[in-house]
């Protein structure tokens, strides 16, 4: 939110990846913008990249609103103004969350087609090394997205000479998969998230994972099923395995209600999904059930904390907000000094300085 009277902003579309692009929005008849909307990936703007950050949604709109009118913008924004930023009532139309997972080099492109392989519809791939899911015959959804890619990829192409920490960030990007939730506006306002100071105490990781579980991305790649959990399932529930196993759709032989409840007792017996349409593999080269988990997130390095430039920490915003402000005050002129009628008299008589004036 920005003070009425803000100058209307054109965007700029053709950006690089670290840009921000702002709309002006209630632009009125004189040219002034009630409201401004940004529009950018706060880790990018702060730390330079976005392969890890923190979900203190807050601190990064605080700090991205500070930086941009008081840096970029030059805009003088109001204390009310800072205190609706403070706490939080700034509304938000896109989130994405992210995680990167450990992933052993080289078997990502694996991952990414077999995601592809699982999905036969509402999918696309801008890139090789990229899948999303949740597109409609329309485009895509106005609720969310899931996205897995070869980060690294993306990395590379926007560092072509890597420094010294850019050069560890891409050897982790390398080890790992990145998987990624666009929210959009219809889904923040279902779940009443369309407001900052509604994401203070929610659980993230909770919305992460059942995104995960929704896209079945996990079972895309799974190993067939042993002996032993064979033997785990009633006669009639290895029967629908069996069929699934040798690529029949199992709608072809069981209502839809007897699908899914199959389905449900085969998975809560083995962990095995039979709703996708990617079969096992009988060794395959990693089983994103075991991978997509939260314990095998990459964390954030150590390193990282101890380079502010790469890594944005949470509570950050407001100390930097309040350090600017002082920096700001002491460079500011001082008041001129009052100097006593009696005094004034004196110089301006000042036999030496008439003779400079002349």
């Amino acid at each position: 939110m920005i003070p009425i009277g803000a100058s209307a902003v054109k965007p700029n579309t053709r950006r690089n990846p670290e840009e921000i692009y702002i709309r002006s929005k209630s632009v009125q008849p004189s040219g002034r913008a009630y409201m401004l909307e940004f529009d950018a990936c706060p880790p990018k703007i702060l730390q330079g990249h976005n392969f890890f950050g923190h979900a203190d949604l807050a601190d990064y709109t605080y700090a991205l609103f500070d930086r941009q009118t008081r840096s970029v913008i030059k805009q003088e924004v109001s204390s009310d103004d800072r205190q609706c930023w403070a706490t939080g009532q700034v509304g938000v139309t896109c989130v994405h969350l992210c995680a990167n997972f450990w992933c052993p080099e080289g078997v990502q492109q694996e991952c990414i087609d077999a995601i592809d392989e699982n999905h036969r519809q509402g999918k696309h791939r801008d890139e090789e090394t990229c899948i999303s899911i949740g597109f409609t015959p329309r485009g895509r959804s106005q609720y969310h997205v899931g996205t897995v890619y070869a980060k690294h990829v993306m990395l590379e192409k926007e560092w072509p000479r890597p420094g010294p920490l850019q050069t560890r960030i891409l050897g982790a990007s390398r080890r790992s998969l990145r998987v990624e939730f666009k929210l959009y506006s219809q889904w923040l306002k279902r779940h009443k998230l369309d407001y900052v100071m509604r994401w203070k105490d929610v659980d993230v990781n909770a919305i992460f994972f059942k995104l995960l579980a929704e896209y079945q991305i996990a079972s895309a790649i799974q190993p067939l099923l042993t002996e032993d959990e064979q033997r785990a399932l009633s006669p009639a529930e290895r029967r629908a395995y069996l069929l699934w196993l040798n690529g029949i759709d199992l709608e072809q032989y069981y209502s839809r209600t007897t699908v899914w409840k199959y389905a449900t007792d085969i998975k809560e017996k083995t962990q095995m999904n039979v709703r996708g349409h990617r079969r096992p593999d009988a060794l395959p080269p990693v089983d994103l059930r075991e991978l997509l988990v939260p314990g095998n997130i990459v964390p954030i390095p150590n390193w990282a904390y101890e380079n502010p430039r790469r890594y944005w920490a949470p509570g950050r915003a407001m100390e930097e907000a309040a350090a600017a402000k002082s920096a700001a005050t002491l460079q500011s002129p001082a008041a001129p000094t009052m100097i006593p009628h009696d005094s004034l008299d004196a110089i301006m008589n000042d036999p030496e300085l008439n003779k400079l004036a002349y």
